[in-house]
């Protein structure tokens, strides 16, 4: 069985999720990732886009939590409760 390994995920990996980058994007910023050693998150904002703010929230709220738990973060199930 496979276990989930938050250590191993990308941030790149993170917007292809979150639908604010598509594979194409993630390719164009790793091959200039490879000549300017820049952080793949500056590239992105540098491009225009990503902005830095989506970045900060990204890495604060998703990707260190995840790491400290070592499992994703399960939204709140909003839809779950019953109206009342």
């Amino acid at each position: 069985m496979l276990t989930y390994d938050p250590r191993c995920k990308r941030i790149g990996s993170y917007l292809i999720d979150a639908g604010l980058l598509d594979p194409n994007q993630v390719d164009v910023i790793l091959a200039d990732q490879a000549q300017t050693h820049l952080r793949f998150g500056d590239i992105a904002v540098a491009r225009g886009w990503v902005s830095p703010a989506t970045i900060e929230f990204l890495c604060s709220y998703i990707i260190e939590p995840e790491r400290l738990l070592g499992s994703p973060i399960k939204p709140p199930d909003f839809f779950s409760t019953s109206l009342q």
